[in-house]
Order: structure tokens, then C-alpha cells, then sequence
């Protein structure tokens, strides 16, 4: 279970939060969402279609790294061109190097580390695992801003993972991260409010996901 100065910061992070976004309406239109710095589209919705570059700190849509990966297949000269970021040109490391960058940007406070770091600390693939470094990752992220750590924390309290299972819990969390204009969490809550027989609140949250551009709000 979560120490106490976990417990703390999770109260004050929630407490902080819904304070911020207390005049906010829970249902208002997602007017604007991130942007892929190539194509100047608006990121995918989906985790598994964007790629963060820990070299430069840029999430970037999968069509540009494709797109670029052709473009230095065709034209590279030399294995050395081949395999760089497709904005800062600095070659994409994998490994523990792909770590020791998330830690440069992590000094810098910038919450997509924090958030990758998390995804490492879960898995386990490239650090230790352990879900409550990862639980601490995510709060470093909501401490900075950032909309769907506020989700990954919430979906702690779902699972009982770290902390003492709490659903209740899980839905405030979820509600903030809908507010800052996530609609992962608008997905979220749809399903949950749809699940115990709210319909008319679960139609309500797959519409705001749904004019957001989510193609599957619809058959939620």
C-alpha cells in the first residue's frame, strides 16, 4: 500500500485539481487538442499512434515516422542518415540510453517524461519494475499539468494497485482529466456511468469524445 506521503500528495494533487477546474463545465466541447509538430494535425487519440521522442520531447503521429523513415530509405547515402528524429535529427536510441534521456528531460519538468517513465516503470522492460515508482511518475505528471496522468492515477484506485481500491476515487480523478481536456477520460466515464445504468451521463461523455473526433464514443 501507498506510504503516507504518497497518500498526501494523491489528496493534495485531487484536492489542488478540482479546485482548478471547479468552474469548469464537465461537458463542454474538447476545442483543442496537441499537434503533431510535422503534419500540424491534431495527435491521434489513441496512446499506440503517436511515438514520443525522448531525444527531442516531442510526441510525433505514427503517418510522419513512417513518412520519414521512407523518405531516408530512399535518399540516405550513408546507414548513419538512417534512423534519426524526424525534427531534431538526433538518432532514435532505444534501451538504456532511450532512459538516461526521459531522466535529462524529467530535470527539466517536462511531464511527457514523467509519463514515459511511468510507462517503464510498469513494464519493466528497460527498469525495475514497480508500479509504485510508476504510481509517483504519474504524479509528478499531474503536478505538472498534464490531463491523462490524472487518468492513470485514477485507473490505480480502479484496480486497487498501490493504493486502497477506491472507485469513487477513481471517477474524480477521471472527471478533472475531462475537464483539462482529455477524452480518453470522457471514454472512461462513459463506460463507467453506462455500467451502472446512468445512460443519459454516458451518452452525454461519448458525445463530447465523439465531436472530439473519437470514431468509438459511438458504439460505447
Amino acid at each position: 500500500m501507498a506510504s503516507l506521503d504518497l497518500k498526501a500528495r494523491l489528496d493534495n494533487i485531487i484536492a489542488t485539481a478540482q479546485a482548478e477546474t471547479a468552474n469548469l463545465d464537465l461537458f463542454a466541447p474538447i476545442m483543442l487538442r496537441e499537434e503533431c509538430p510535422i503534419c500540424l494535425l491534431p495527435l491521434p487519440i489513441k496512446h499506440d499512434e503517436i511515438a514520443f521522442n525522448a531525444c527531442c520531447g516531442k510526441n510525433i503521429c505514427l503517418g510522419c515516422i513512417y513518412k520519414n523513415i521512407t523518405r531516408e530509405k530512399d535518399n540516405a547515402d550513408h546507414p548513419s542518415k538512417i534512423g534519426l528524429c524526424a525534427i531534431c535529427r538526433q538518432p532514435i536510441i532505444n534501451g538504456n540510453n532511450y532512459i538516461k534521456r526521459l531522466k535529462k528531460l524529467m530535470k527539466k519538468k517536462h511531464p511527457e517524461a514523467f509519463m514515459e517513465m511511468a510507462t517503464e516503470y510498469k513494464s519493466g522492460e528497460r527498469t525495475l519494475q514497480s508500479n509504485t515508482k510508476a504510481l509517483e511518475m504519474y504524479i509528478y505528471a499531474a503536478e505538472l499539468g498534464h490531463a491523462d496522468a490524472f487518468i492513470n492515477i485514477g485507473c490505480f484506485y480502479l484496480e486497487g494497485v498501490v493504493v486502497e481500491q477506491n472507485i469513487l476515487k477513481a471517477v474524480e480523478y477521471y472527471e478533472v482529466a475531462a475537464k483539462k481536456g482529455s477524452v480518453n477520460a470522457h471514454k472512461r466515464l462513459a463506460y463507467f456511468h453506462g455500467r451502472n445504468g446512468d445512460i443519459q451521463t454516458s451518452i452525454k461523455h461519448c458525445r463530447v469524445a465523439a465531436s472530439a473526433g473519437d470514431q468509438e464514443s459511438w458504439i460505447i
